[in-house]
């Protein structure tokens, strides 16, 4: 079936000319011939991607798919739910819903591909509630899935939805949000971090997101706080973005109790924008704190500065 099948698939994906005729298939060899044509699905896009929607009605894949979405074996699920996916088929959005929801990562991804393929904007609330809860799903495939639905339109469902989200929901999600989308990740972290000004676990998960650097005044606060890993993501966030404009607040943070607050502060200070030797030794020369000064030095040997 394959040797039969594979290359016939192949020609109907890539030639722009009348569907050769189809041979008969049994029955019995439905999920052999969906597993192929779903792979060469996987690899194309446009015009090719059409022709095969086209032959899979032929062959009656959609009926069998919509069957077997219902099946007890976990791969003959995903291969309805891929199919049904590739398909674009919004009469299979209910039982997809429900497979989102599923007990089975890898189930559950696949259900939120195939939704997301049919109608992502409307996807994207169920999702991104998922997302919080299902940190075995892929990074690198949900990303690339978003960019195939098209970044305008999940952009705005999903700033809306991750200021919506408990407090407790968010770390997790923003990480993978600034993979997906870099600037949306930074606007929205921005927004939690003036919304949720006194959470830490918000604030140590947003300010490693932040690419503005025209808000690094405002964040300059975050050096008082009472949690150490705000106080290091601060740092890290001023050798993202800082300039010789922060080398005070930097400072300040290599002066703090603990090693490795101290040592982010450290290497930001070495990567402020227009930092020189000159001014580094100015800064070397004006540090009184003795754990400042010996961090500045233990840096300054990692990065082979004299």
């Amino acid at each position: 079936m394959i040797a039969a099948w594979r290359p016939l698939l192949a020609r109907i994906a890539i030639e722009d000319d009348a569907a050769p005729a189809l041979p008969a298939l049994p029955a019995a060899h439905l999920p052999t011939v969906m597993e192929e044509w779903n792979a060469l699905h996987d690899a194309v896009r446009g015009e090719p991607s059409e022709r095969l929607n086209a032959v899979a009605l032929k062959l009656g894949l959609d009926v069998a798919a919509r069957r077997y979405v219902h099946a007890r074996a976990v791969g003959r699920r995903i291969l309805a739910i891929r199919t049904l996916g590739h398909l674009r088929d919004p009469s299979s959005w209910k039982p997809l819903q429900g497979e989102l929801a599923s007990a089975n990562a890898v189930v559950s991804f696949y259900a939120a591909a195939a939704l997301v393929q049919i109608d992502a904007q409307r996807a994207m609330p169920g999702i991104m509630n998922q997302l919080a809860e299902r940190e075995s799903w892929p990074g690198e495939a949900m990303a690339r899935l978003l960019v195939d639905a098209g970044a305008d339109v999940a952009r705005e469902p999903i700033r809306a939805l991750m200021l919506s989200l408990a407090p407790a929901k968010v770390p997790p999600l923003l990480p993978w949000l600034a993979h997906v989308d870099a600037v949306l990740g930074s606007e929205v972290a921005i927004e939690l971090l003036r919304r949720h000004p006194d959470d830490a676990h918000i604030m140590a998960a947003a300010l490693v997101v932040v690419l503005d650097p025209s808000v690094l005044p405002e964040l300059a606060r975050f050096a008082e706080s009472a949690d150490a890993d705000v106080r290091k993501n601060l740092a890290i966030a001023y050798g993202h973005l800082g300039n010789l404009a922060d080398t005070e607040t930097v400072t300040r943070l290599m002066c703090d109790r603990v090693w490795w607050v101290r040592y982010r502060a450290g290497q930001a200070l070495l990567k402020l924008k227009g930092m020189t030797a000159d001014r580094l030794e100015a800064v070397r020369a004006h540090l009184t704190d003795p754990y400042a000064r010996d961090m500045l030095a233990h840096v300054s040997a990692e990065a082979e500065i004299p």
